[in-house]
Parts: structure tokens; C-alpha cells; sequence
């Protein structure tokens, strides 16, 4: 009876974060507990809370010692020094919130963990709107011309969709999905992706550069022949700037400062010396430029304290 209840909480504990691997059990008729199944080696994706330090740099506590000024000095002038600048969990944008996995440089945010955070955020979100009041932030664009960036998909299907008899084969426009397998495919085969078992170097990092830019071209011909691609289509311009900054970061860091996570073939070791740090980056969209800086790394914790010492020999 003991086992049966274990085998129920394993179970849930699966459908909690790991709902593909069950689905692929139950497709194969495995039984977890009874035959070992094949490893699995996924895409790599972004996610904040496993990997530590992928995420938005935010405005930390006060009371864990973090610096506030900085070690580097091409951090650019416009943002804020240190760790801490006000208000809890804004990002660099003022009034920009963000909480759980969004947040950088910290593991293990997900689950017990958000809902925390996300109360941290969220109250100091309603302090920054009592102290900021008369606030009143504009657009740089007008109505006008945020409609029409919006709408343009679907303008692009309204506009070429009688070109020819089949809606999905037109040389004039490109569905969000075959988009989306472009974008995948480039990060997948020259940024570390699992074709090339996690492996990258500065050769494919720059044919990757350069196939983005004209994914970025092509994205401006995404159809939407609906609402649900006209979703799709604004999903893959975040995703196309996510993968740039993603690309750009290990172009940056020069060293395999995750193994496991990906390799550079041409700098396959860890530099504590040069890049013990944190890499941060702004995009400018005016001229569509990207600039990585590094951050101070500070262990909060003292992680002597966490380890025995070996014993003599």
C-alpha cells in the first residue's frame, strides 16, 4: 500500500514538470519502474529558473550584500549600477516587472518558488504606481502606425492569398510554422543545438548571424489567415530576437562556461580568470544593434562553507 501511494506521488511529480516524458510512456507502453527508457536529449530552449543564469536582469533585495556599484566599466551610461536600484523585481525599464522564470541569475525559481516571487513583484509593482501617479507613457509610434505593424500579417494573406490555388504555397508570403521551422533549424544546427550534440564555435556562430538577419527579413512576410497565426506570427518575432540575444550571449562569453548546456568547440574550457561573470546585453531598435557587457558576479552565499574539506590522503 506504502509503494502504491510513493508510485502515485512519483506520477504526479512527473505530470508536474515532466508531462511529454509520461506521454511518451504511455505511447510506448513503458512502465517506468519496469524498463528503462531511452534518453532523450532535447532542443535547447531558455528557461530562467534551470539554467541560473538566463533571464532578465532585476532590482534585488537590500539585505544579502549585493553590490551596487560596478566592476566593469563598459556597462552602458543609461543603466542603473549594482544590483539594487529601487524597487523589487523591475527590470532595467522603468515600471517593466518580472517575476519567476523571467528573472536571471537565479536557479530553481520555478514552482514553490514563483508564486513568491511573483508576490514580491507584484507589491512592489503597486508601490512604483502610488509613488509614480502622474506617469503617463507614450508610444514613440502613433495608434496608427501600432495597428498597422499589428494587422500586417494579416494584411500580407488578405493582399496575395488568391495568387495561387493552394493558401499555403505562395511566393509571396511565409506561414508562421514553416518560419518557425527556420528558426529552429538555424539554432538547432549552428548554435549548439542538438544536431550538433550541444557543440557551436565562431565559424557557425556567424553563419548563424547571418541566416537571422534574413529570417528577420522573411518575418516581415509572415502571413495570418486567422487570429490563432496572427498569434503565431507575433510569437515568432519575440522568438527571433530571443534566439539573436541567446546567440549573441555565447558569441560574446568566450569559453564553455556551461558544459552540458552547449560547448564552444574553439574555447572548450572554463575561464575563471576573464569570465567569471555575468553577461548582460541592450537592443537598440533604432539601429538594430545588440551590445553584450559583462556583470559582476558575487557569491552571496560563501560556498566554502557548503562543502567539507577532502580528507588527507
Amino acid at each position: 500500500k506504502e509503494v502504491k501511494h510513493l508510485e502515485a506521488e512519483a506520477w504526479e511529480d512527473f505530470l508536474d514538470m515532466c508531462i511529454g516524458q509520461c506521454g511518451i510512456w504511455v505511447g510506448e507502453n513503458i512502465e517506468p519502474e519496469k524498463k528503462m527508457s531511452e534518453l532523450m536529449p532535447t532542443e535547447p530552449y531558455l528557461l530562467g529558473s534551470h539554467s541560473g543564469c538566463c533571464g532578465i536582469w532585476v532590482s534585488g533585495p537590500t539585505d544579502l550584500g549585493a553590490p551596487t556599484a560596478e566592476e566593469y566599466g563598459d556597462i552602458p551610461a543609461h543603466l542603473p549600477s549594482g544590483w539594487n536600484w529601487g524597487y523589487r523585481g523591475m527590470t532595467t525599464v522603468k515600471g517593466l516587472f518580472t517575476a519567476g522564470d523571467g528573472v536571471g541569475a537565479a536557479g530553481h525559481k520555478f514552482s514553490s518558488g514563483s508564486h513568491t516571487e511573483g508576490r514580491l513583484a507584484s507589491k512592489a509593482m503597486v508601490k512604483y504606481c502610488m509613488d509614480n501617479a502622474d506617469l503617463k507613457p507614450e508610444f514613440d509610434e502613433t495608434p496608427e502606425e501600432i495597428a498597422a505593424a499589428i494587422w500586417k500579417p494579416v494584411k500580407n494573406f488578405l493582399e496575395f492569398k488568391d495568387y495561387t490555388t493552394a493558401i499555403d504555397v505562395n511566393p509571396n508570403y511565409i506561414t508562421p510554422k514553416m518560419l518557425q521551422f527556420r528558426l529552429q533549424k538555424i539554432m538547432d544546427e549552428y548554435v549548439a543545438g542538438v544536431a550538433t550534440y550541444y557543440n557551436t564555435n565562431d565559424k557557425m556562430l556567424g553563419v548563424a548571424e547571418e541566416k537571422l538577419e534574413m529570417l528577420k527579413e522573411d518575418a516581415q512576410k509572415m502571413r495570418a489567415k486567422d487570429l490563432h497565426e496572427l498569434l503565431r506570427a507575433w510569437e515568432n518575432y519575440h522568438r527571433i530576437l530571443t534566439a539573436e540575444a541567446h546567440m549573441k550571449h555565447i558569441q560574446f562569453r568566450e569559453e564553455s562556461r556551461y558544459p552540458g548546456f552547449y560547448y564552444r568547440t574553439d574555447k572548450n574550457f572554463v575561464d575563471e580568470k576573464n569570465w567569471h561573470c555575468f553577461v548582460n546585453s541592450i537592443y537598440d531598435k533604432k539601429t538594430k544593434k545588440w551590445t553584450c557587457f559583462k556583470r559582476k558576479h558575487v557569491d552571496l552565499v560563501d560556498k566554502s562553507k557548503l562543502f567539507k574539506a577532502a580528507a588527507p590522503h
